[in-house]
């Protein structure tokens, strides 16, 4: 009997665990990679190479056992269950994930002077390997640089502190009067912007209207009128979903709450990490874009995957739990759980801060400061409302 053929786009946390998951079941498994990329690390990107304590190579992942297949795939055929690559060629699957994960959100087209300044490398995000290695080339040579850094969520957050440890000089520029309180919560985000005050100047409720790209520095215009010099800036306003044709849009790959792809749900197609997006009863659409959880969804869709072909038992609905922390001037932000799907919060200790974060009564995430040993105690109370039982998943549990 011929072992099923699984292709998995993307090689990031979500595909490489994925792909050990299903190597480890014995099914045949091509785990495809962009051309000239290899699968790295990105929760390295800022934290390693960006500051220049770790070479690219010193960031790639571990083989996961799969067939490496470095070519890009342009899309695919549902129906007919062949990838289009790069190359021309085509390859047939039996049941596919898709695990392409997220591109960086840059700045609005009608930010005068945005695409000057991407060319003449003074505007970048820092999403990739190659990101990193900008930054950290241009951070060389300006000892110490003056970082504008657009954002202030975890990803900008920590990066600021980092460059700050390095002996740099950064400045945030936020659009909001509380960065980060619709990922993370008021509370926590408050405490987050009171760390940043004393290292950094800040500029809240700021958006960029205009950028001047000189031979040796950045001129950012802000939209009071206000002017930032730097010699660099960072861009670091969260992700989009980055999906193959047929969905090249913003709007990622629809999951089941098994992560069955909802537009293709006879064709054996999954979706796992930053692509995929969730639905909950009450709640709405949303996206968990960090590298424990996608690596917890791979895991999930590949046992999926192995009970829709009759090899294991069923997984069960996903439920997000996975932790996520950033290092931020000497101070731990620890969570659990995806804050986000929650509709109250409640503050259960100040010193340490820890926030728990309700749908309704449910517990569904817990947040805090310096907070994770007495956190680990209130985990067990977690849990999460139960997907609403659809069409979908009934035909294929």
């Amino acid at each position: 009997m011929r072992m099923p053929s699984i292709a998995i786009i993307g090689a990031g946390a979500a595909g490489t665990a994925a792909a050990r998951t299903l190597h480890a079941s014995g099914v045949d498994v091509d785990l495809y990679v962009r051309n000239g990329e290899v699968p790295f690390n990105r929760t390295l990107v800022n934290k390693g190479i960006a500051i220049g304590l770790l070479e690219p190579a010193q960031a790639a992942l571990p083989d996961t056992g799969a067939a490496l297949r470095s070519e890009t795939v342009r899309g695919l055929d549902p129906r007919a269950r062949r990838l289009r690559l790069d190359s021309g060629d085509t390859h047939a699957y039996d049941a596919l994930l898709i695990a392409t994960g997220s591109r960086p959100r840059t700045l609005d087209e009608e930010v005068i002077g945005r695409d000057q300044a991407v060319s003449g490398g003074r505007l970048t995000t820092l999403h990739s390997a190659a990101d990193a290695v900008r930054v950290r080339d241009l951070l060389a040579t300006t000892q110490p640089a003056r970082v504008l850094m657009l954002g202030g969520g975890l990803v900008a957050s920590e990066t600021a502190s980092l460059l700050t440890d390095a002996g740099h000089d950064v400045a945030l520029i936020t659009r909001a009067a509380i960065p980060g309180a619709n990922a993370i919560g008021a509370h926590v985000a408050r405490r987050l912007r009171d760390l940043h005050r004393p290292q950094h100047a800040a500029y809240l409720e700021r958006t960029v209207r205009s950028i001047r790209t000189h031979a040796d520095r950045i001129s950012i215009t802000l939209n009071d009128g206000s002017r930032v010099e730097g010699d660099l800036a960072i861009v670091a306003h969260g992700t989009l979903p980055a999906a193959p044709a047929p969905w090249t849009g913003p709007d990622g790959i629809p999951v089941d709450s098994r992560l069955r792809s909802m537009h293709a749900p006879r064709q054996r197609i999954y979706a796992a990490g930053g692509v995929a997006v969730h639905h909950y009863p009450g709640h709405g659409s949303y996206r968990i874009d960090h590298w424990d959880d996608s690596a917890a969804q791979g895991i999930h869709a590949a046992n999926t995957l192995l009970h829709d072909l009759g090899i294991a038992g069923d997984p069960g609905q996903y439920l997000p739990s996975s932790t996520f922390s950033a290092r931020i001037h000497g101070h731990t932000l620890t969570g659990v759980g995806h804050p986000a799907l929650g509709n109250r919060n409640r503050v259960v200790s100040e010193e340490p801060l820890i926030t728990a974060h309700y749908l309704d009564e449910v517990l569904v995430a817990l947040t805090g400061v310096n907070a994770a040993g007495p956190m680990r105690e209130l985990m067990p109370g977690l849990h999460h409302p139960e997907t609403a039982a659809d069409p979908v998943t009934r035909q294929h549990v």
